[in-house]
C-alpha cells in the first residue's frame, strides 16, 4: 500500500495536510476517541479488536481523539475505578497503537490527559508525536485529506461540556459551526455517545465564482467504557455505546457514515 505524506504549514492555525495516493480506491476514517485504558471499565476486548481490524483492513486511517488513558492525578475523581499508574497505562497504550502506528494522522488531548497539564504542565499526549509520527495539537486539528482532486476537510477536537440528553449532546457537537466554515466533517468525542448529523452547507468554487453544494457531518465518536458499575451509572448519566464510527471518503466527494447498533435480537 503506498504511503500518506503529511504537511505542517506554517500558519496561526493548528493545520495538517494530508495527501493519499490515488491508487486508494476509497478512505475509511476511523478515529479513536474516549478509550480510557486503565479504567476498571475499559472494554479492552473490543478495543483489541478494533485496533487488529485498523490494522489488517486497507485505506483506514485513525487518529488519537484523547481520552486514550483514565489518568486519575490525586485530586481528580474516579481514583477507585483506576486499575494501574497513569505511567502503566501511557507504556501499555504505546504497546497497542504500536501495530497501526503508521496509520495515526495526529493527536489530540483529552479532559483526562489535561488533568497532568493542570497538575504539572505535563502534556503527555505528546509521546504520540514522537512514536508515530501523529503531530500534536492542544486543542483543535484543521486537518485536510487530498486525494483524486478532492480536498477533504476535517475539524477535530475532544469534544467538551456535559450535555446528557440527545438535544444538548447535538448542540455540544455543533460548538464550531459559528465560526469554523467550511468543514466536510467536524468530529468530536467526549460524551461516550455516538451521533452522525447531517450538515447542509454551501460553498464557492474559487476558479469559477459558481456556487455549490458541499454537505457535511457533525460526528461524535463512541467510547470503549462499559456502563453498569461505572461512575457514570452511579450520576445516571445515558448509558453510552461503545466501539467505533467511521466514515468512508469516496473518488467523487461522498462520504458514508457508519455506526452499528450492536446486539442480539431474540
Amino acid at each position: 500500500m503506498s504511503a500518506i505524506t503529511k504537511h505542517r504549514p506554517t500558519s496561526e492555525f493548528p493545520e495538517l495536510i494530508v495527501t493519499v495516493p490515488d491508487s486508494w480506491s476509497t478512505i475509511k476514517l476511523a478515529p479513536l476517541y474516549d478509550v480510557h485504558i486503565g479504567n476498571i471499565n475499559h472494554d479492552a476486548a473490543l478495543f483489541t479488536k478494533h485496533v487488529e481490524w485498523i490494522r489488517k483492513t486497507p485505506n483506514v486511517l485513525t487518529w488519537n481523539g484523547g481520552d486514550m488513558i483514565e489518568n486519575v492525578t490525586e485530586n481528580a475523581p474516579g481514583r477507585t475505578e483506576q486499575t494501574m499508574t497513569p505511567q502503566a497505562q501511557i507504556d501499555l497504550a504505546k504497546k497497542l497503537l504500536k501495530p497501526i502506528g503508521h496509520k495515526l494522522l495526529f493527536s489530540l488531548p483529552g479532559n483526562h490527559e489535561d488533568r497532568s497539564e493542570k497538575a504539572a504542565g505535563l502534556q503527555i499526549t505528546r509521546w504520540m508525536t514522537d512514536d508515530f509520527d501523529a503531530p500534536f495539537f492542544p486543542d483543535y486539528c484543521f486537518c485536510t485529506i487530498k486525494w483524486r482532486g478532492n480536498n477533504f476537510r476535517i475539524l477535530a477536537h475532544h469534544g467538551s461540556g456535559s450535555a446528557t440528553t440527545a438535544g444538548a449532546q447535538r448542540m455540544a457537537a455543533r460548538k464550531a459551526l459559528s465560526w469554523a466554515k467550511v468543514f466536510d466533517l467536524c468530529w468530536t468525542g467526549h460524551l461516550h455517545n455516538p451521533l452522525a448529523d447531517m450538515l447542509y452547507q454551501t460553498d464557492f468554487d474559487q476558479r469559477t465564482g459558481t456556487m455549490y453544494e458541499r454537505g457535511g457531518v457533525v460526528m461524535i465518536s463512541p467510547s470503549y467504557l462499559k456502563y453498569f458499575g461505572s461512575y457514570a451509572a452511579k450520576k445516571q448519566y445515558s448509558p453510552g455505546t461503545r466501539g467505533l464510527a467511521v466514515v468512508e471518503l469516496q473518488a467523487d466527494g461522498r462520504m458514508d457514515v457508519s455506526v452499528h447498533a450492536v446486539g442480539r435480537r431474540l
